[in-house]
């Protein structure tokens, strides 16, 4: 196995390492550590480097992979204040010096790459170092989708968004990976491979409720009509048995507003913060105060957990729109 052939594969490792570690601490701790993703850039930058010297390309497309790490620091760091520039200090220095890189590479490139034939870029005729400089540039647009996506709420979990801009860095176009291992020569519907992989995370995750409701119903947990709202997405367990890893407890005391009435409720989405173990004990001995024996929890599943089993269709069959369309 030459280089070329063993570089789509080193990321295909990458990949699976970089989610599944993530998916683990995601799991049991409910987050993901910055530093995680710090660490694992270094490999992945790496290994984009690797291609580029591979390819004997042109000086733009260095300073454009720093455009692009420039883009997705963004998910972590922000931006220093440069009105505050005299108080910077090293660490703020270095994401500046990576982010004013990064645009003076943006614009060099687009001035040597710009003039192009646009229909043998899109049928992958045109000039291979051209084509890159556009892979790399529609790289960086992905990845600002994602964070505005992130930021108005579309997608929520910081983790989910910082694990797509990482796979962005890591396989900005169809090229970066070998080819599928069932439908060797399949095409692609022109999606991003970050795209694709969030399709094929996302089946997973639709398939995940049914299975649940199914799971509630035969363990005999679905009792009445406003047990179905909960059984596809929540489990129902003893107090005495919560506690032990960290969940989303969806029964609640709600109190008027006079404090004066009490009424037990099941939350169908849990709070976007995570209650501490302390808060989380303190709500388990409210019910029992009340008499409740049995409540509503749901245990976290990632979305980085299905973006890791999703490795295993992309890997196998590639694109899936592009298969349905031929």
């Amino acid at each position: 196995m030459d280089v070329a052939t063993a570089l789509p594969w080193l990321r295909v490792l990458t990949l699976v390492i970089c989610l599944s570690l993530a998916a683990y601490s995601d799991y049991s701790s409910l987050m993901v550590r910055d530093r995680h993703w710090l660490v694992f850039s270094i490999p992945v930058s790496a290994l984009l480097v690797a291609d580029l010297a591979l390819m004997e390309t042109t000086f733009s497309n260095y300073f454009m992979v720093l455009s692009l790490i420039a883009a997705a620091s963004l998910s972590i760091f922000s931006p220093p204040n440069y009105r505050n520039y005299s108080s910077w200090n090293n660490h703020e220095k270095l994401l500046a010096i990576l982010l004013v890189t990064g645009l003076l590479g943006l614009f060099v490139g687009a001035y040597q790459n710009i003039e192009v034939d646009f229909l043998n870029l899109i049928l992958g005729d045109e000039d291979e170092h051209k084509t890159l400089w556009w892979t790399l540039l529609s790289a960086i647009l992905v990845i600002l989708i994602l964070l505005s996506s992130w930021h108005v709420g579309v997608i929520q979990g910081g983790a989910d968004v910082k694990a797509l801009i990482l796979l962005t860095v890591l396989m900005p176009s169809w090229k970066f990976l070998p080819p599928p291992l069932v439908y060797e020569s399949a095409p692609t519907s022109g999606l991003p491979p970050t795209f694709v992989i969030f399709l094929w995370a996302s089946a997973a995750f639709i398939i995940a409720p049914p299975i649940l409701m199914i799971q509630n119903a035969i363990n005999g947990k679905i009792e009445s009509l406003s047990d179905m709202k909960m059984a596809w997405h929540a489990t129902k367990k003893p107090l005495r048995d919560i506690g032990e890893k960290p969940v989303w407890l969806l029964t609640e005391i709600l109190r008027s507003v006079d404090g004066s009435d009490t009424t037990i409720s099941n939350r169908i989405l849990p709070s976007r913060n995570s209650s501490s173990p302390g808060e989380l004990s303190a709500r388990i001995a409210e019910l029992e105060e009340h008499g409740v024996e049995y409540a509503w929890v749901a245990s976290k599943h990632p979305f980085i957990a299905y973006l890791f089993v999703a490795i295993i269709p992309l890997v196998l069959f590639g694109d899936p729109l592009a298969i349905i369309l031929n």
